[in-house]
């Protein structure tokens, strides 16, 4: 058998454990006291209350629990009526104990038939747990509170009202909300974007892998998550110095590869070695370092490397004594190294009406404005083609997301970049649809060079029918002197 309380003073009734031994009185700390309060299924019929006590029990607790305790304490009958509150519900409703005693309890909540069905709910069932509410105080303020309720007892067993214990939870809520939209904002980001996006643990396992990792590497996220990276991805040569560089980076969050792009190789499931771009930035998650890669496939980039390496050395053949021929071939090596450099996509977030709300560094230097000229405007002023822009938004909202859609970004100083856009929509806390990412890829020099090259290709093909042509004039002259 457990044990009563009477909480008419700091006494208690300790009753027998079943093995015959006979109940005694005891003291007890008054934190005890609460404790058997806010617990009521460890609570017993305990001693008969003191008749000669000049106040209620639990007013005399609450003087008690006025000194120590932040949190809105309440004590209401069945009916749900006030019979007495502590110092911090007065100043969080902001009214006198005197208006408060003897009112309804719900009427104090934005939601008065939810709060008239929690006390309803602690009379039912003896307690209820987590019981969230929004409080509203006389000057209009809203505060969110999980209450904490159980019944309390007479003397005889009867139960005669119960107490409420409520916690201010207003700024775990929206930090909650805000996590969750960040969450939301993260995935549309990955969603869309065409790179893998790899997080490592502190332990040098896959935490996160995105859409594109699974398309790039051919496992899916169920099969990657939990494995150990650097082996699971990187080729056998690597292993050593994964080894050594996983020490280092989880002492000091520095590495080899942290805050660098690099050209290396990894290996898809199918084992084919294949190469990366690579950049790897480091975060620091409760006192441990956890890293972050993006990963980019440049095995196309690489193909047309070597071809354009071939085709350079071709025409440098071909066309060795002209020095246009020359020129040209210099500027599509010019070109190709070019074509090393890789540089951030730009990035912006825009609302249903097509209005910017964010940007990156890269959207800000490939547009020549400051961040504040461009939140507030629209998306589609920044384009040669704001209609054609206009009608991107329109359909990233439409469909849920675009892939590929081509633009030409204009910037201040008149400069046209064209780009290929890839967006997608972010949800808030509740599902609802509240703005697009779209992130644009620079297609402008490979527009450029696959035009050079046809041009290229034209005068190359000009120049050998020449040749064949004084070749044959030559042989004809040749056979006629015969």
């Amino acid at each position: 058998m457990g044990c009563g309380i009477d909480i008419s003073n700091c006494y208690v009734w300790l009753e027998d454990d079943g093995a015959g031994g006979k109940g005694k009185y005891d003291k007890v700390k008054l934190a005890h006291t609460i404790r058997k309060v806010l617990h009521p299924h460890r609570f017993i019929r305990g001693h008969q209350m003191s008749k000669t006590t000049k106040e209620s029990p639990l007013r005399y607790v609450e003087k008690e629990l006025q000194l120590i305790s932040l949190d809105h304490l309440v004590t209401f009958d069945r009916e749900g009526i006030i019979l007495d509150v502590n110092e911090a519900t007065i100043q969080a409703i902001g009214r006198t104990r005197e208006e408060l005693t003897g009112t309804s309890f719900a009427e104090y909540f934005t939601d008065p038939e939810r709060a008239y069905k929690g006390v309803g709910l602690v009379f039912e069932t003896g307690e209820v747990r987590d019981y969230e509410l929004v409080m509203k105080a006389k000057d209009g303020t809203e505060t969110i509170v999980s209450y904490n309720a159980s019944v309390y007892r007479d003397q005889k067993g009867n139960v005669v009202g119960a107490f409420a214990a409520a916690r201010d939870i207003t700024e775990r809520k929206r930090t909650e909300k805000s996590v969750l939209e960040s969450e939301e904002k993260f995935k549309a980001i990955s969603s869309s974007a065409k790179d893998a996006i790899i997080m490592m643990d502190d332990e040098g396992n896959i935490s996160y892998w995105n859409e594109a990792a699974e398309t790039i590497f051919g496992y899916l996220v169920q099969e990657a998550l939990g494995k150990e990276l650097h082996t699971f991805l990187a080729p056998r040569k690597y292993h050593d110095a994964c080894r050594r560089g996983i020490l280092i980076f989880k002492a000091t969050g520095c590495g080899a590869v942290v805050g660098k792009t690099l050209e290396i190789e990894a290996i898809r499931k199918d084992g084919t070695m294949f190469p990366i771009e690579l950049s790897v930035s480091a975060v620091k998650i409760e006192e441990k370092w956890h890293a972050t890669g993006i990963v980019r496939d440049i095995t196309e980039r690489k193909q047309a490397e070597e071809e354009r390496e071939t085709l350079i050395r071709e025409l440098h053949d071909a066309l060795a004594e002209r020095s246009r021929s020359e020129k040209k071939i210099q500027d599509l090596q010019r070109y190709n190294r070019g074509l090393v450099e890789a540089s951030p996509d730009p990035l912006v977030t825009f609302d249903q009406k097509g209005i910017i709300m964010d940007v990156n560094e890269a959207k800000i230097r490939a547009t020549g404005r400051t961040r504040e000229e461009l939140i507030g405007t629209p998306f589609a002023d920044y384009f040669t083609d704001s209609e054609e822009a206009y009608k991107e938004v329109m359909l990233v909202f439409e469909t849920g997301e675009v892939r590929d859609y081509e633009l030409v970004m204009k910037a201040r100083d008149g400069t046209e970049t064209i780009v290929a856009y890839n967006a997608s929509v972010y949800n808030d806390q509740t599902g609802q649809v509240v703005g697009a990412v779209g992130v644009a890829r620079d297609i402008t020099e490979r527009k450029k060079s696959q035009q050079e090259l046809q041009e290229t290709i034209k005068r190359l093909e000009e120049y050998t029918s020449h040749i064949n042509s004084i070749v044959a004039t030559m042989l004809g002259e040749i056979t006629e002197k015969k």
